[in-house]
């Protein structure tokens, strides 16, 4: 058995069954919001790589196990294909095993088939807190105990914040909160969401501040209902804007959690494009108004708020 095992490289996105050919430095984990402690471990793995001149790789799963093993799983901090574009930030590879072909191999298969026979690792870089095999037999010390001088093992302490390990879970908890700089501390950068942009019902152009309706992967986590400033990449470019997070009160209510945005300076068509959107600061609550004119009024007061938030975070960064 392979473990069905695909790729995604800076040079490629290619489907790579993960043959041997070229020595690796790995990391293995969930990497979900790949946050700052996810990044301790990619930069050690990278480092490994180029003093060895060997190639830095991350191994993962689409999902968190947690999420296959049932339904009711955490919510993602991030969705797999941004997962992907920010593991490969930090290091050369990306490869994505198949969870429900190897969650019952004991450690020692694992290790045989997938590490050494599939993968040909050269070090492997892990939090000393990490399990593997079936039931979550194994840990780092079984890995060095079964390398046989084969490969490197680096374990490496989980990282933590004013006491407290840094952790998806902490984020997911910071963004129901609405607490935009602790989640962007944790993250190592400003919460993101991406998706593609989908037609609306029209209501922000009816009164003069037309949205983008950004299509979310369901399974990720939104972080608290308002209004916040937000950066949008499109393109290649920064765009200043007021992102609303809601339901829409004012007109009944939709049944959907929506995500939108109203760009400043900025009417390219966007439908069927997948942009990128930062929430850099939450400006308030979503409250009912009485109608078009009330809601057109508060939506120019967060617009402005926006403006003049973004303008400040611009002059310092």
């Amino acid at each position: 058995m392979t473990g069905d095992i695909r790729s995604s490289s800076r040079e490629s996105s290619k489907e790579d069954d993960g043959s041997k050919g070229e020595k690796l430095a790995l990391t293995i984990g969930t990497f979900d919001g790949v946050h700052i402690g996810h990044q301790l471990l990619l930069g050690v793995t990278r480092d490994i790589a180029n003093v060895r001149g060997i190639t830095s790789a991350a191994y993962t799963y689409e999902l968190p196990p947690k999420r296959y093993l049932s339904e009711s799983g955490p919510a993602l901090v991030m969705d797999p294909q941004s997962k992907l574009e920010y593991l490969k930030q930090f290091v050369e590879k990306a490869i994505v095993g198949n969870f429900h072909k190897v969650k019952d191999f004991p450690p020692e298969r694992f290790v045989e088939e997938i590490l050494v026979d599939k993968l040909d690792v050269d070090a492997v870089v892990v939090g000393d807190d990490w399990r593997f095999g079936r039931n979550r037999t194994g840990s780092y010390r079984d890995l060095e105990n079964m390398s046989d001088g084969r490969f490197t093992v680096h374990p490496q302490r989980q990282l933590t914040k004013d006491g407290r390990p840094v952790s998806s879970t902490w984020i997911r908890e910071a963004l129901a909160d609405g607490n935009v700089k602790l989640s962007r501390e944790l993250l190592g950068r400003y919460p993101t969401y991406s998706g593609e942009v989908v037609r609306g019902n029209q209501v922000g152009s009816d009164i003069g501040f037309p949205t983008a309706n950004i299509s979310l992967d369901r399974r990720v986590v939104l972080p608290k209902r308002g209004n916040y400033a937000a950066f949008a990449h499109i393109d290649g470019n920064k765009v200043k804007g007021a992102v609303h997070i809601g339901n829409r009160p004012t007109f009944g209510g939709d049944e959907n959690h929506q995500v939108e945005v109203h760009l400043f300076n900025f009417d390219k068509e966007l439908y069927e494009e997948r942009i990128k959107v930062q929430l850099v600061h939450y400006l308030s609550r979503n409250r009912e108004y009485s109608g078009k004119e009330e809601l057109k009024r508060a939506i120019k007061n967060h617009v402005d708020e926006a403006r003049k938030v973004l303008d400040e975070v611009s002059s310092v960064n």
